[in-house]
């Protein structure tokens, strides 16, 4: 049978866990394994109301698989306190972290993140049909150009198919080429709308990224008598990204600014780059309302917003992208001056 006090954790000192008792009705599931001896030292009871499988439970061998397979060499060569992970059981998917308790020890804290992953699918496809309008009417607008070149082009090549010379047929099939380019980024933009639960992490130009991403977004913007500047770098280093992932994380922040430049005089926002402690940190920052710092608070919490008619997911589902690129997020905010968020991406290692 487990036991369901702790061993000592250190070589000469005794440590045993006085409040057992409380663990067991806490409903978080505990593990402690003994490295030295593979043995199973300690496991409360809702570690066993979450497996529900009695001889996984009693298996050290097999919970030192499941649970400190991937974080082992992770813990070796970084030697750190904990490592946090996820991993899918008979179904249902739980979040979890593993300490390291003395040197022979490894604490297991497990919890059931079935139902949060649900809700938190649920509102990436809210916050998803809330930004839609965006792109698609970037679309609607930007594609209108390359196709009115592209039918150019071929109608010149149409009237002069008998006379033209070679230099003007490479001239104007190089010209066609170049909008149906054009065209192809623009419907690789819808792919941003997908229901992704990981990433494609790959060399990005960010210099070219950012480019496209403001000729799709900058009409609308202007129509709205927001003016768009950029401060970015040509010597920018490339970073390691997702490029939907950026696309969507970009996205919901200029949906964020532009609803707090609503009615605003000389509406704008500022978009500046700089690489810094291995890092670009791209920073998207408007001159309108600002937050309160009540409301700023709560900025990162689901359903929590400011806005007549938001749903409070946006900068939700912006950090958990981020997190999935292994990038992170700041905002600072002053009331009636305006918002800053920082976005810091990892630079392509050389």
């Amino acid at each position: 049978m487990l036991k369901n006090m702790v061993t000592p954790l250190n070589d000469g000192v005794k440590n045993t866990w006085g409040f057992a008792q409380l663990l067991e009705h806490i409903d978080i599931g505990i593990l402690v394994l003994d490295l030295d001896k593979e043995t199973i030292d300690y496991c409360n009871a809702a570690f066993y109301e979450m497996i529900q499988d009695e001889s996984l439970c009693r298996s050290y061998v097999s919970l030192q698989q499941l649970f400190l397979a991937d974080s082992a060499e992770k813990d070796c060569q970084d030697r750190v306190s904990h490592v946090a992970c996820r991993m899918s059981y008979r179904g249902r998917l739980f979040g979890f972290s593993v300490y390291q308790a003395a040197t022979r020890y490894r604490c297991i804290f497990i919890s059931d993140i079935t139902e949060k992953s649900r809700l938190e699918s649920i509102a990436q496809a809210v916050n998803l049909m809330d930004n839609i309008g965006f792109i698609f009417s970037g679309i609607r607008h930007e594609i209108g150009n390359p196709l009115n070149s592209l039918k150019m082009a071929l109608s010149v090549l149409k009237q002069n198919a008998d006379s033209a010379s070679p230099d003007m047929l490479r001239e104007y099939v190089e010209r066609g080429l170049t909008e149906i380019g054009r065209i192809e980024y623009l419907l690789k933009a819808l792919k941003t709308f997908s229901f992704y639960e990981s990433v494609e992490l790959k060399d990005l130009d960010l210099i070219e990224f950012m480019e496209k991403f403001i000729s799709l977004v900058e009409r609308d913007f202007h129509a709205y008598g927001i003016r768009i500047r950029t401060e970015i770098p040509l010597a920018l280093p490339r970073v390691k990204v997702d490029e939907r992932a950026l696309h969507q994380v970009l996205l919901n922040l200029f949906s964020n600014a532009a609803d707090a430049l609503t009615g605003v005089a000389r509406a704008e926002i500022r978009i500046k780059a700089e690489a810094k402690n291995r890092l670009v940190w791209l920073s998207v920052r408007d001159n309108g309302c600002g937050i309160s710092p009540e409301q700023f608070q709560q900025l990162f919490q689901p359903f929590n917003t400011g806005k007549p008619n938001g749903n409070g997911l946006g900068l939700v589902i912006t950090r958990k992208l981020l997190a999935l690129m292994k990038s992170d997020i700041s905002i600072s905010s002053d009331l009636g001056q305006g918002t800053e968020a920082v976005v810091r991406l990892p630079i392509t290692q050389c």
